[in-house]
């Protein structure tokens, strides 16, 4: 059973992967019946009828056959109602060439299987693989027949996969195998046995008894299929008990850190923290977007970042894209990372231009440079915030909550080895549930949970800010709340920027000094394009996939499959 899981599983990877060429065409195979019909020689001839049901344009089916070692298929061949069709034959692969549109065919198939047939003391067996994971096509209903070639009531029959506990002996020692619907991708190998003295011309494949081995395979399966069963159902009723436990367990966590959020925000809003201004700035702008936009830098926030040095008066604008350095040195690290990248490698001579590093960042020599600095400046950003302590520390607590996915991870595998599918996707889904949880769970001091309360507050109401209660607002102020709105691109926040600022210039006139509210406003909209669109080439790559496959089988290597083209 673990190897037909496996097998099933990388069937179906390659399927996605290399999808064969048959699978072009609409088709079902709605009805297949196999009857072989063992001759005293020890070989046995095969006859297959297949019924396809066609949508659209078609030129045939495909059947592969492969042998098992030691026995060789010969003279395959193809007919329609008694007409013969053409057969083209690659290796173990035949392509039987019948074309049509919308039709309904049924194709009968006939070749002979020389050796194949085990000849011992006692018995003669005949154990063999008609399909196995190979098979890309499911049969809707599939019959197959083994006819001894004498009467006899001694007969042994089982069948392994799919074919399990599906035979039927008739009196006069036929076996009939009715499989009914069989998946694409499965095996299903047909084990027969009857008495040696029924093939009296056959050569002997070793001169030993047989038959009590073959017995003792026939209640090893029936044996294991008992322990299958029990398991199933010891895996269903922990499905049943384990399953929901698992889950409120997880649910009350997950209730006593959002209750713990909600207390701190009511004791917040008694406090009567709202919404009147800019938040106090506690850390700098580029960290204060990190740390209230889910810990995430968007390409705009470098923008937003250089804005910011303006603001402070680090950098001064001296064009419409140009910007020159006028203090060299920050007390923030990233400032200072910021300032190198610009102005001694993207810049010279303390300017640095957009057109620069648009020039810079296309030159794929530079872009390696680019991202290594861009990662340095988002550390160096986010170790601000970590040294703010605003997240308390809950390593144990997360750990924890993670290393409990394990105790998932062996039922994740019984359930779907045993075929217990709903039970495998809930469990999938917890652990994916209680994965992320632990991965993302950061609980907020106090003070970052307040820091966060403040700025949400101004991103929830600052659109309804009223003209009049903005112009109060000091110029430090109004370009936080711009230079904010950029780093997190907000659209709500640029819109009312814009607003508010063609409302308070008048008609005709333009900016004013190069550092003011307004110049960063006029430059804003061109620097935040131009550093997304340096992201972007700098982060623009090729790749490619390796794939391979590997061999399928049923008994001693043999099996096949079906399909159409």
């Amino acid at each position: 059973m673990l190897k037909r899981l496996f097998t099933s599983l990388l069937v179906l990877a390659l399927l996605f992967i290399f999808p064969h060429q048959g699978l072009a065409v609409e088709f079902s195979i709605t009805n297949v019946k196999m009857d072989a019909y063992l001759q005293t020689s020890g070989d046995v001839k095969v006859e297959e009828t297949h019924t396809y049901e066609f949508e659209g344009e078609f030129n045939g089916i495909t059947r592969e056959v492969v042998p098992k070692e030691g026995a060789v298929i010969r003279q395959f061949t193809a007919a329609e109602n008694g007409h013969s069709l053409r057969v083209e034959k690659e290796d173990d692969f035949y392509k039987v060439h019948r074309k049509g549109t919308d039709e309904t065919i049924t194709i009968t198939l006939n070749y002979t299987i020389e050796n194949g047939m085990e000849i011992y003391r006692d018995a003669a067996q005949f154990y063999w693989p008609f399909f196995d994971e190979r098979n890309e096509s499911s049969y809707e209903d599939l019959t197959i027949t083994i006819h001894p070639p004498a009467a006899t009531d001694d007969v042994i029959a089982f069948g392994y996969g799919e074919a399990f506990n599906t035979e039927t002996i008739q009196e006069d020692g036929t076996i009939l195998f009715e499989l009914g619907y069989v998946p694409s991708g499965m095996n299903g190998d047909i084990r027969v046995a009857y008495p040696a003295a029924l093939f009296p011309t056959a050569t002997k494949t070793a001169d030993k008894p047989m038959k009590e081995e073959i017995l003792k395979a026939k209640q090893k399966l029936i044996e294991q299929a008992a322990v299958d069963a029990k398991t199933k159902e010891t895996l269903s009723t922990i499905s049943m008990i384990g399953l929901p436990s698992f889950t409120i367990i997880l649910l009350l966590f997950m209730m006593r850190d959002w209750l713990r959020t909600r207390a701190l925000r009511n004791d917040f809003m008694r406090e009567g923290i709202t919404f009147t201004s800019v938040p106090k700035q506690i850390m700098s702008l580029p960290a204060t977007i990190y740390f209230t936009n889910n810990n995430y830098l968007q390409p705009q926030a470098m923008a937003a970042a250089l804005l910011d040095l303006v603001r402070q008066r680090y950098v001064m604008k001296t064009a419409d894209d140009q910007f020159q350095r006028i203090r060299s040195k920050s007390p923030f690290k990233h400032e200072n990372i910021l300032m190198e990248l610009l102005f001694d490698k993207i810049g010279a001579n303390q300017i640095f231009s957009l057109d620069d590093l648009t020039t810079y960042t296309k030159n794929t020599k530079n872009q390696v440079k680019y991202n290594s600095y861009q990662l340095e400046w988002k550390q160096a950003v986010k170790q601000e915030v970590d040294n703010h302590s605003l997240f308390e520390n809950k390593t144990t607590y997360r750990s924890l909550i993670g290393f409990s996915s394990i105790l998932l991870l062996p039922f994740l595998f019984f359930f779907l080895l045993y075929g217990l599918i709903v039970s495998f996707m809930v469990t999938l889904l917890l652990v994916i549930t209680v994965i992320i949880y632990a991965s993302v769970y950061r609980s907020k001091t106090r003070e970052g949970a307040r820091i966060a309360y403040e700025w949400r507050q101004f991103k929830a109401h600052f659109k309804d800010l009223p003209q009049t209660e903005w112009e109060k607002w000091s110029e430090d102020d109004r370009m936080r709340a711009y230079i904010y709105g950029l780093g997190i691109s907000s659209k709500e926040i640029d819109r009312k920027n814009d607003a508010l600022i063609e409302a308070l210039i008048p008609t005709g006139s333009d900016y004013v000094d190069d550092s003011s509210f307004y110049s960063i406003l006029y430059i804003g909209p061109y620097t935040s394009s131009s550093f997304h669109s340096a992201y972007q080439s700098s982060t623009r790559s090729s790749g490619g996939s390796d794939s391979g496959g590997g061999n399928g089988g049923g008994t001693s290597g043999g099996g096949g499959g079906s399909g159409a083209f």
